[in-house]
């Protein structure tokens, strides 16, 4: 009998590490997007990071989603006292910054997807596109052409980071930080663009269609 619970101990202290790797851990996620996954339930298995969501239904049931990452996708995990960092400097794949440089660039990117709304681009796009579409008056060019036009110039020029958008002012001269916001940045000014731009093309032509009828 001693014989039998030596074994199972001895089972029992082998299984440990395993269950332990595979426990489900509430912390932040930081994604390799700048996104940070705030107070969420994560998990490492199988070469693999889950992150599930908790959300209630129409019907007050709590329901959970899992998100399965890989490694390559995610920068750090932690678990409120510790964080571990998945990234690591590859120049062989492309990634040139070390952990900490990476982390800079990061918080650039996420700030800008968190922060940068791009709405005077939206603006100047529908009253821009609205006149052209009512000075035209008709045509399906007149539909596509300005929106497509005016998206694409938002993809020159230089991208304002002002203070408002940053999480923390010490960024303000940090040239890593500014890297990461322009990706983003840009990307939401030329969608604005392209958005804004169709609806004010067909504001401009429905209302030009409306007065010459």
């Amino acid at each position: 009998m001693s014989h039998l619970f030596k074994r199972i101990f001895i089972f029992i202290l082998l299984a440990l590490p395993v269950f332990a790797s595979a426990q489900v851990q509430q912390g932040r996620v930081l994604l390799m997007n700048g996104t940070m996954v705030e107070n969420t339930l994560w998990e490492e298995k199988d070469g693999l990071i889950y992150i599930y969501d908790q959300k209630k239904n129409i019907l007050g049931k709590e329901k959970t989603r899992a998100f399965e990452l890989t490694k390559s996708e995610v920068y750090s995990v932690s678990n409120g006292s510790k964080e571990q960092i998945l990234y690591y400097q590859d120049t062989m794949l492309g990634d040139y910054y070390t952990p900490e440089e990476m982390r800079m660039y990061l918080a650039g990117a996420g700030d800008a997807r968190k922060n940068y709304n791009a709405r005077h681009i939206s603006a100047i796009g529908f009253a821009l596109c609205g006149a052209v579409g009512y000075l035209v008056g008709d045509g399906l060019l007149v539909l596509i052409v300005p929106p497509i036009t005016y998206a694409a110039i938002q993809y020159v020029g230089k991208i304002k980071i002002k203070e408002k958008y940053m999480s923390d002012r010490n960024f303000k001269y940090n040239d890593l930080y500014a890297e990461g916001f322009e990706p983003p940045a840009r990307s939401r000014k030329m969608i604005r663009g392209a958005l804004s731009g169709l609806a004010g093309s067909i504001t401009g032509v429905l209302i030009s269609l409306i007065k010459n009828q």
